[in-house]
């Protein structure tokens, strides 16, 4: 092989777009980019662009396209403005919706079958199981 024959260099991105990682095997590679608005400061992810290494006119084809899509994201972006800070009100209605979705998620847990939502914890459900069995007991 020359030199001439293998094409590696760097992506040129614009200021504010990171590239993540590539991924894949073969002649064809999967890359990842971060989007960041130093104004806004909003950020995102562009995911599975498909590249392939050897074929130089295909890095000039990223470059580009990387660049217009991160042109119409910052404009995007900036007509929503700046992210709104959440008050104390909206920080706790946040934490309670968080924290029964954490209860709500353990009691799946403890389910046998991912939907029957059971009260208490095993071991509360355990002596009730043995409450009940010896009333029962008790009556027969």
């Amino acid at each position: 092989m020359l030199g001439s024959e293998i094409y590696d260099r760097r992506l040129i991105l614009p200021a504010g777009v990171t590239l993540l990682g590539e991924y894949g095997a073969g002649s064809i590679k999967v890359l990842s980019f971060r989007f960041y608005d130093s104004i806004t400061e909003r950020r995102s992810i562009l995911t599975d662009v498909p590249y392939a290494p050897a074929d130089p006119y295909s890095a000039n084809a990223i470059e580009t396209m990387i660049g217009e899509a991160y042109e119409s994201w910052v404009i995007e972006v900036r007509a929503q403005g700046k992210k709104k800070v959440m008050n104390r009100e909206q920080k706790k209605e946040v934490g309670k919706i968080l924290e029964e979705m954490r209860v709500n998620k353990n009691k799946r847990k403890e389910s046998t079958n991912n939907k029957i939502y059971y009260e208490g914890t095993n071991n509360d459900r355990r002596k009730n199981n043995r409450e009940l069995k010896r009333e029962s007991r008790s009556t027969k």
